[in-house]
């Protein structure tokens, strides 16, 4: 149903805010989240804000797409933060991928590899072992 794809990842984002609460220090975190509509389908609204507020997750990129004439998809939030994802895959930064296998999976790593050939200035092949060796190294994965 809309919104599951979120449950790995609101996992980790529950072990984060727990780790911090116990004083631990951690790095950023940063969730594109999309679903169709803001108010049927955001189901953790409440509690990613409260994480966000507390600093459990750094970042929160929403892609309701249809609340508005034309469709917007994480994908398209990713581009528009290009800098952003860029920053985060050269500083050690890990991907999770989470949910529609069919579709949204598929174009959210064409966008990586689009943002990786753009900021990295490499051709398609060594984006693709960019990738290749973020998944080697644990630092991609996807749960759909």
């Amino acid at each position: 149903g809309p919104g599951t794809g979120l449950a790995p990842f609101r996992g980790f984002v529950q072990e984060r805010d727990f780790l911090m609460k116990e004083g631990k220090t951690m790095g950023e975190t940063i969730l594109f989240f999309g679903c169709r509509h803001k108010a049927e389908d955001f189901i953790y609204e409440d509690e990613l804000m409260r994480y966000q507020e507390n600093g459990s997750l750094t970042k929160l990129h929403t892609a309701f797409s249809r609340d508005q004439a034309e469709k917007v998809y994480v994908q398209h939030l990713l581009q528009k933060q290009a800098d952003e994802t860029w920053n985060v895959l050269e500083n050690n930064g890990h991907i999770y991928i989470c949910g529609d296998a069919r579709n949204m999976a598929r174009d959210v790593l064409s966008t990586l590899e689009r943002i990786i050939m753009e900021k990295g200035d490499m051709d398609k092949a060594k984006a693709e072992q960019y990738i290749k060796k973020l998944q080697n190294r644990g630092r991609y994965s996807a749960d759909v």
